[in-house]
């Protein structure tokens, strides 16, 4: 009959934990640890096996058309490409669904991440339940706009690379235990390949005693390696205070982001093919640059509004710069119809 070493390991900390607790109350003082117990690998629930959210999904886009349209402050023009009016005509549309798939995201959240380990099971489910039909709503954009070359796989890697708070986060906190078990194995390797018996021996018997001696000891100084791994790894109080310390609020927020921001993956796709003229998403330095010295009181009069309306042409999405036209003008009808336009 093989040996069961869970079985026999556990039952060896059971005594030796007793053991040394006994041993900590006479001395006074919390010396010796406990061993942790080896633990069966939990098993989940199958994902598609949860009941599903009663809500029905928001109903697919039917094509519209956009037109060209100018908007102006102070006789400066900010001018909008008939695609640009096109993608803003479905900009409500986006809201909409991130706000019925993060809503989702909630239900589901709040059935299957329990706990640390479950968090980490689900959510990659979850979180594209809601992406992926997101992604797919933008991606389908490109149709109506004559763009028939791009692939949605391509359109993905794009969002990713710039709109993944919420998968950051998740990242955040299963890294927490990756790292932890990265420094377990590396400290169970360091004390398993520590030191290494050579066997040797005057003659054939002498080597073959040798050898087999040296591979005895080797052998237990790995399965010593793999008891400090395993004590070295993430305990179960470990992750209930990391989970205990997880704001959910502020992560659903991360997720409703991550939905939104499809539209500005949108967008950015229709820049690099040269549809929607300067507009851009993506903030250069020299704009964050012209936005500073905007603030500065020696900028020049004559040029403030010139090149306030410059920076709002190019990067219309961005609220701050509305509001630094509004502290010089006030909150006048002209910005007030290309700042709900754009920002809403």
């Amino acid at each position: 009959m093989a040996f069961d070493f869970k079985n026999g390991f556990n039952k060896f900390a059971d005594m030796n934990n007793s053991l040394n607790r006994s041993i900590n109350n006479a001395i006074g003082k919390d010396v010796f640890k406990d061993l942790k117990k080896i633990e069966d690998a939990r098993e989940f629930q199958d994902y598609s096996t949860f009941p599903e959210y009663s809500v029905p999904e928001p109903e697919e886009w039917t094509a519209q058309s956009g037109e060209e349209k100018d908007f102006s402050i102070q006789g400066n023009v900010i001018h909008v490409t008939s695609e640009l009016d096109l993608c803003m005509k479905y900009r409500d549309k986006f809201i909409e669904c991130a706000n019925y798939y993060t809503d989702r995201f909630k239900y589901k959240y709040d059935m299957c991440a329990t706990d640390f380990d479950a968090f980490l099971n689900y959510f990659k489910p979850m979180y594209l339940e809601g992406l992926t039909p997101m992604l797919k709503r933008a991606y389908s954009l490109f149709l109506p706009l004559g763009i028939f070359d791009s692939d949605i796989e391509t359109f993905t890697n794009l969002h990713l690379e710039r709109y993944s708070r919420a998968y950051e986060s998740f990242a955040t906190i299963a890294g927490i235990e990756l790292q932890n078990n990265i420094n377990a194995a590396q400290a169970g390797n360091a004390v398993g390949n520590s030191i290494t018996m050579r066997g040797g021996g005057f003659g054939f018997k002498g080597a073959m005693k040798g050898v087999a001696q040296a591979e005895l000891f080797n052998l237990g100084m790995g399965a010593l390696g793999k008891l400090v791994e395993h004590q070295s790894k993430m305990s179960q109080e470990e992750k209930a205070a990391a989970w205990e310390k997880f704001n959910k609020e502020a992560f659903f927020e991360e997720v409703l982001s991550d939905y939104t921001n499809t539209f500005f993956t949108l967008i950015q796709c229709l820049s690099e093919h040269s549809l929607i003229g300067d507009v851009t998403v993506i903030m250069s330095k020299e704009t964050q640059t012209i936005f500073t010295n905007l603030q500065n009181p020696m900028f020049p009069e004559d040029k403030f509004i010139p090149t306030a309306v410059k920076i709002i042409s190019t990067n219309p999405f961005v609220e701050p710069f509305y509001n630094v036209l509004e502290k010089k003008l006030g909150s006048t009808d002209e910005i007030n119809a290309v700042k709900t336009y754009f920002v809403r």
